[in-house]
């Protein structure tokens, strides 16, 4: 007879997909935001007098705002293939490999992205003068 499975492990794998879950969730949103951001910033430059609308910080906006999208999607999809994998090991009375390629690719992912996204606002801002540069 198979000992009783402590539903313990399976409650904390399960804890752990859904807060991969909302961090992709939270990525996808703020990719959206990022990516409208662009817009609000031409809007704004063409009220501004004397500042040019900047086509290309509008579509640098728009590449930061899908790959944030895209970013979403696969801690999300990592989230599921680890959730699965680990569910299929607790299952088998298997020891759960706790490999960090996933997050690892993730953080560092998420780390060129926030490195973007400080160029993009760093140029976006300077021509409004709200660094204090002008």
């Amino acid at each position: 007879m198979r000992p009783a499975r402590d539903a313990r492990y399976d409650w904390a794998a399960e804890r752990t997909l859904l807060a991969w879950i909302r961090t992709g969730l939270a990525m996808m949103g703020f990719g959206f935001v990022v990516a409208r951001f662009g817009a609000f910033l031409r809007v704004l430059g063409g009220s501004v007098p004397g500042a040019a609308p900047d086509a290309g910080q509008s579509s640098a906006s728009m590449v930061a705002g899908v790959l944030m999208v895209a970013f979403g999607v696969a801690a999300n999809v990592v989230a599921v293939q680890r959730f699965l994998r680990n569910h299929r090991a607790l299952s088998r009375g298997e020891p759960v490999d706790p490999s960090p390629a996933g997050p690892v690719a993730l953080a560092l992912f998420a780390a060129f992205l926030g490195a973007v996204l400080v160029l993009l606002l760093g140029g976006a801002l300077l021509p409004f003068g709200f660094t204090g540069a002008r």
